[in-house]
């Protein structure tokens, strides 16, 4: 395989239930040569079993053992060994579709960019609306005044619109996210890989902006994760609980700040939506429909903010906001 350009990478990032499929998914639809490396995040005896079974009949992939640790910190432990042009990331409950790597791998070369983005599409899961919709497109960072103190905005354009709804040409994008994206390898392996578990897509994507790097959304690719939709097994509640545990939320919007200095508007929104979802993941548990699961939620939700309001003083945060390079002299 001397001729290989791609290596992807799967990884846990709210579960671990769903690996095999994606994997599966991937093989399926990928003619092009790739390299596969699974990162071990402390995978379930049951699952890993099934894991090693797949693997050793694929003489293009490995598993990794890493231990218990986040996303981002694995990530960064793998990365010195990727020898391909381009890397793939892609969590273990999100799937490629046909046609997904070679759209990508064109405008990465093309364009020379340093990520290109897939267009996100996510499942009915958590909160109400269709049954596949857009995740992300393209995005951007916003800035905001409140009361003499600049906040961070992540605005996602066409959040939620129907896949027919969006556009179908490259775009530049501000930012992306992890359910599937790919890196120019050279650039994954020169920037600083924040220990975050929330914000660490605009770490790393407003260092591309100080280097002068691309990132771009190529439509044509499409990857769809799944949302929180599928009932979780108890040891993808344990995962979830550990990436998303309070302490780690707050550090990490601490070491943004650190690192760039601002908060985002939306902090104490991550928070509670952090709380949503472990409500939603409960409720999926004892084998509620998601309908249901969303309408338990939405009620114990109201409740909390009845006594602890979440912190939202403008009527408009998006409106009143403006583009954050724009705004500020960055570079």
């Amino acid at each position: 395989m001397d001729e290989v350009k791609l290596t992807v990478v799967i990884t846990p990032r709210d579960r671990y239930s769903g690996v095999i499929e994606c994997i599966e998914n991937l093989y399926q639809l990928t003619p092009q040569p790739f390299y596969l490396k699974v990162l071990d995040l402390a995978y379930p005896k049951a699952i890993k079993k099934q894991l090693e079974s797949l693997i050793a009949s694929k003489d293009n992939a490995e598993i990794i053992e890493m231990g218990l640790i986040i996303p981002m910190e694995a990530m960064r432990k793998v990365r010195d060994k990727i020898t391909t042009p381009y890397t793939m990331f892609l969590d273990n409950d999100s799937n490629v579709t046909e046609n997904w790597a070679e759209p990508l791998l064109a405008v990465a070369e093309k364009e020379q960019a340093a990520i290109v983005n897939p267009l996100t599409l996510e499942k009915e899961g958590v909160d109400k609306g269709a049954e596949l919709r857009n995740h992300l497109y393209t995005n951007e960072i916003r800035i905001v005044d409140v009361n003499g103190t600049d906040y961070l905005i992540e605005d996602k354009h066409y959040r939620r619109a129907l896949p027919q709804e969006i556009p179908q040409e490259v775009r530049a994008s501000e930012m992306f996210e992890l359910h599937g994206v790919l890196f120019e390898t050279k650039f994954l392996q020169k920037i600083e890989i924040p220990q975050m578990v929330i914000r660490e897509h605009i770490d790393i994507a407003m260092q591309a902006k100080k280097m002068a790097r691309k990132i771009l959304t190529q439509p044509k690719s499409v990857v769809v994760f799944d949302n929180l939709g599928t009932r979780m097994e108890l040891d993808d509640m344990r995962f979830f609980f550990y990436r998303w545990r309070k302490k780690l939320t707050w550090q990490s919007s601490r070491l943004f700040e650190q690192r760039w200095g601002y908060n985002f508007y939306a902090e104490q929104a991550m928070y509670h939506w952090v709380f949503r979802r472990r409500i939603f993941l409960f409720c999926r548990w004892l084998h509620l429909p998601i309908s249901v699961s969303n309408n338990i939620t939405r009620i114990i939700a109201k409740i909390k903010t009845t006594f602890k309001p979440v912190w939202d003083p403008l009527k408009d945060p998006i409106g009143e906001s403006e583009n954050f390079y724009i705004n500020k002299n960055f570079g």
